[in-house]
């Protein structure tokens, strides 16, 4: 029981601190802009996903979906995970530093918003979309529990619901078109890739 608690507590302590690696350049680089942005336009798949406000609740479901699968896998799929989030977070930050993008919310009325929507329009300005770091993390948290054993089949296919739930809910609130989810799918696979070839002896 205390073995338990001890790795609770390691992994809870960790989790912290990735958290604070994600947001923490995350915010400063979307205040502190220095080049011109990006703009990036929707395309017909993105216009075909109304806009949904109450989607937001299923995208912040993405902290608790990053926790849950970090809690429950094994030891070796654990630290492959920690790495591959702590990587994907930085080849993200890079792109948002040497190429500064964003995606207008022109077809958003905040007038006829729900007020917690203008929490979010607020506290995420609409810039960094290209990676997207929600669904990136998020694909690699369900690769994660896909390798992990403590996953059975049924938990596998809710975790793969859970997922397109949130990317889906990352175009519903015109955070995100999707080139943005393509490309951190992508992202999220080959550094998950990379780091099991890389860090097979720490990891194992």
């Amino acid at each position: 029981m205390n073995e338990y608690y001890t790795n609770f507590l390691r992994r809870g302590f960790s989790g912290i601190i990735l958290v604070i690696w994600i947001l923490a350049p995350y915010v400063l680089l979307q205040q502190f802009a220095i080049r011109e942005i990006w703009w990036l336009q929707p395309t017909a798949f993105d216009n075909a996903i109304p806009i949904n406000f109450h989607s937001l609740w299923f995208y912040y479901t993405f902290y608790l979906l990053l926790a849950v699968v970090g809690l429950l896998i094994e030891r070796p799929v654990y630290l492959r995970y920690l790495y591959v989030i702590g990587w994907t977070t930085m080849v993200a930050h890079m792109i948002f530093l040497l190429l500064p993008n964003g995606l207008s919310r022109m077809e958003i009325h905040l007038p006829d918003a729900p007020v917690y929507y203008h929490w979010l329009a607020t506290c995420d300005q609409p810039r960094n979309a290209f990676p997207s770091l929600h669904v990136a993390l998020s694909v690699v948290a369900g690769i994660a529990a896909c390798a992990s054993r403590r996953f059975n089949l049924v938990a596998k296919v809710g975790v793969i619901v859970w997922i397109v739930g949130i990317i889906w809910s990352t175009i519903a609130l015109r955070q995100h078109v999707i080139i943005d989810g393509i490309a951190g799918t992508v992202i999220a696979v080959i550094v998950w890739l990379i780091v099991g070839k890389v860090c097979r002896r720490e990891i194992e």
